[in-house]
């Protein structure tokens, strides 16, 4: 025992927790741990820093004895050493150890399993929520894994492995849950969406959303979601279809017809008639239509033949 000393294991929680910054003496049955020596509030902090997520860490640090506090003396550690199973009581081989040493090798910290929550609402996917993440991306869980307590932040239980990643487009979070819109995929253009968030829905339709039970579907103005390429098509053809420009099926909507050229080369009326007066309508030279030549050919009315009445049908 190191005379006239006491050691505690103090347990910092980092500020990226999504519980916040905390930090306390560990405890053990609600009282204060405390150690005789240096070497077992080490070891202690050691073990605890090996069971931990990323975002708590735990010092040895020297400290003032309270009353009540649970003390853990070297004898007591002994007696545990001597309990142990043959196998586990193994001594180190240092030389062993340091054969498999990798140069240069770092520790990755083990992700925090509880993910930090924004917002979440029930989805149209059977049994899952969806999520708009701290780091604003959405994602898709099961609504027994998420939680929300009061004033702390929702976070989401992911130590099973069951939060699925939709994307990082935090848009895209609206399209997984409701009704929809009441106006038209065409409509919802001028009032907030635009066709790249239609494209990219249609994207994870076929992707990672392929994988979920739809219990919902998304609609517009009553009518289910189309893909960019199909509501363009259809929309197109009733609008030029008002002005008869089937011509114009290009997957645009009201673009004009193409200007024609302009084969006068900046000349006006006057100027052509000058230089080029056959090539007007009615000029000299130019062949009368047929029409005008079926009316040159038909007789006057007073010289037109008599014509027989139609015989009756015979009864």
């Amino acid at each position: 025992m190191e005379k006239g000393k006491t050691y505690g294991v103090w347990a910092v929680r980092s500020g990226a927790s999504i519980f916040g910054h905390a930090a306390a003496w560990c405890k053990e049955d609600g009282r204060p741990l405390e150690f005789d020596t240096e070497k077992m509030a080490q070891d202690y902090a050691a073990e605890m820093n090996r069971k931990t997520t990323a975002n708590v860490h735990y010092y040895a640090q020297e400290k003032e004895p309270e009353p009540g506090a649970v003390r853990k003396t070297a004898a007591q550690a002994q007696q545990q050493l001597d309990a142990r199973a043959p196998s586990q009581a193994a001594p180190r081989n240092e030389a062993a150890e340091k054969l498999n040493e990798i140069p240069g090798r770092q520790l990755v910290a083990e992700p925090d399993p509880m993910v930090e929550i924004r917002s979440a609402v029930h989805s149209n996917y059977a049994g899952m929520v969806a999520m708009l993440g701290a780091d604003n991306r959405v994602y898709l869980g099961r609504e027994e894994r998420y939680h929300f307590e009061g004033d702390q932040p929702a976070y989401y239980d992911d130590s099973n492995g069951s939060l699925c990643f939709v994307t990082d487009r935090a848009d895209m979070y609206y399209f997984l849950y409701g009704e929809g819109w009441t106006h038209t995929q065409e409509e919802m253009l001028g009032r907030g969406l635009v066709a790249d968030q239609y494209a990219e829905f249609a994207r994870l339709q076929h992707g990672v959303l392929r994988q979920f039970e739809v219990k919902r579907e998304l609609r517009f103005a009553g009518q289910p979601f189309q893909e960019p390429e199909d509501y363009l098509h259809n929309a197109e053809l009733y609008e030029e279809g008002q002005t008869g420009n089937y011509n114009m099926l290009d997957g645009r909507l009201d673009n004009e017809p193409p200007e024609r050229p302009d084969l006068t080369d900046g000349q006006t009326w006057e100027e052509i008639r000058e230089l080029a007066p056959e090539t007007l309508p009615g000029a000299a030279g130019e062949k009368p239509s047929l029409m005008e030549l079926l009316k040159g050919e038909r007789p006057e009315h007073g010289e037109r033949g008599h014509v027989p009445p139609s015989p009756e049908r015979e009864r």
